[in-house]
């Protein structure tokens, strides 16, 4: 009788228990809607461009969505980009707009890839990219000299496109230095190892580019970008008080005859980032001089053109006192202060 009790009571203590709340369950997940809009195709490879050369490219964007799309915006991340206006077009259901993207190469060896950021009105945003591998008849590899993390001293292999034999006659403003060749024994070859030595340069002294030059008229020289802490931001710091740069840092004027002028472009570009490009200076463009630092050479203001809100185009005459392989630096001075870059140029007597 005592047990039944004690079981009774028991069992009604667990029945006014209340139950132990259930932990809730997560909401599953909600996928992201794709978007309407689709980029065709998403990269446009160019392959190998020349340098300097300008190379088009064309994109379709397509809705495939069931409502109008408009465009909001599109901007290149980089001026080498030149496209079509589709600002404020619309894009029907179904249909699609054609975008046209150039690319400008640079005059130095590597790859270029430029982005097109697209802003939409009833679609998320998208991007159409445009590349391109930059390539000389003399082929390096690397295209640059790594002289980061306190590396001085590398190699560069030069190989010939075309498989013909060449000569290098000038590396680092210095007689070239081979790995596995012998100048004054062996013949001329379609390959070489050529060494690089940056060692004993103070960060001031450090150059933006090594120079190989060869005897082949289609490629005077092989601009190799030197790769090092001091060759990047830390490089140029002037530029943030005069306000402008030069778009591309080198002046590769090719192939030049003594005592004869050869006219190059060199294109400035406003340069304002702690203002997002806020112009503080008009005369920013007001070119004053134009001058050599090298004896090689001598340099003339031939003429300024104003490009747009942001550039300027300045033509200089440049006339080598010399034959063969020539490097040094243009100095260009403004209303706002001066900057210099590299120049090369290879000086024959024909």
């Amino acid at each position: 009788m005592l047990l039944a009790a004690l079981l009774a009571v028991q069992s009604v203590l667990l029945a006014s228990t209340p139950a132990a709340p259930q932990a809730a369950r997560p909401a599953a997940p909600q996928q992201a809607q794709p978007s309407p809009i689709v980029i065709q195709p998403p990269t446009v490879d160019l392959g190998a461009v020349q340098p300097g050369s300008v190379n088009p490219g064309k994109f379709l964007i397509v809705n495939r969505g069931s409502t109008p799309v408009r465009v909001l915006d599109a901007v290149p991340n980089c001026k080498c980009t030149a496209i079509s206006d589709i600002k404020g077009k619309t894009i029907a259901p179904g249909a699609m707009l054609e975008l046209s993207a150039s690319l400008s190469a640079p005059r130095a060896p590597g790859e270029k890839e430029a982005v097109v950021f697209l802003t939409f009105e009833g679609a998320p945003p998208a991007q159409a990219k445009i590349k391109g591998d930059v390539r000389l008849p003399v082929v390096a590899t690397p295209p640059y000299a790594d002289a980061l993390k306190e590396n001085v001293r590398g190699t560069i292999k030069l190989r010939a496109a075309d498989g013909k034999p060449f000569t290098v006659v000038r590396s680092g403003g210095k007689d070239p230095v081979f790995v596995g060749f012998d100048p004054k024994k062996d013949a001329p070859r379609a390959e070489y190892e050529v060494a690089w030595d940056l060692s004993g340069l103070a960060c001031e002294q450090m150059p933006l580019w090594w120079f190989v030059f060869t005897d082949r008229t289609d490629c005077p020289v092989v601009p190799l970008r030197v790769r090092d802490e001091c060759t990047g931001s830390k490089h140029d710091m002037p530029r943030f008080q005069r306000f402008w740069i030069v778009k591309e840092s080198l002046v590769e004027a090719g192939n030049g005859m003594q005592g004869k002028p050869t006219e190059v472009d060199v294109d400035l570009e406003h340069y304002n980032p702690p203002k997002k490009g806020a112009v503080d200076r008009p005369d920013w463009r007001e070119v004053k001089s134009v001058r050599s630092l090298t004896t090689d050479l001598q340099a003339t203001l031939v003429s300024k053109k104003d490009v747009g809100a942001d550039g300027c185009l300045v033509r200089i005459a440049l006339v080598p006192t010399r034959s063969g392989a020539i490097e040094g630096e243009l100095e260009i001075t403004t209303a706002t202060g001066t900057g210099r870059v590299p120049v090369t140029m290879f000086a024959r007597t024909w």
